[in-house]
């Protein structure tokens, strides 16, 4: 007799759950897509927030790199013996291309610079004071 309730008993609330699953697979299955399209939308804000981040810091790099070259650039008139003296990372390209005899070039361009400098300071200039 306690085995017949037993197998009864076992077979209805096996039924009862198996209606339970096949009423609320629908419902887990929404919350499911639900959550992963939440996961896969932060997945997305998050790494565009690094790929700006990134692009940020190329910049930044950019700029700093830029403003150091232009600061390296000045030259320090002196005297007659030593003809002016270069700042430390001009004098350190400078040394390097010496041994392949190319100095002359690196002096040529840095004049180069220095003209196109100047002409572009007097072309601001001109086109500030013209009346």
């Amino acid at each position: 007799m306690l085995n017949f309730l037993s197998n009864l008993f076992g077979g209805l609330f096996q039924g009862l759950i198996n209606v339970l699953k096949l009423i609320f697979k629908p419902i887990f299955i929404v919350i499911a897509l639900l959550f992963y399209f939440l996961y896969k939308l932060a997945e997305l804000v998050v790494t565009l927030v690094l790929v700006i981040v990134a692009i940020g810091k190329l910049l930044y790099s950019f700029m700093i790199g830029l403003f150091n070259t232009f600061a390296s650039m000045s030259y320090t008139p002196t005297s007659p013996p030593n003809h002016g003296s270069w700042s430390y990372a001009i004098n350190q390209a400078f040394a390097a291309l010496e041994m392949y005899q190319l100095d002359k070039i690196a002096y040529i361009i840095s004049f180069g610079i220095w003209v196109a400098t100047a002409f572009g300071v007097i072309k601001i200039l001109s086109a500030r004071g013209g009346g």
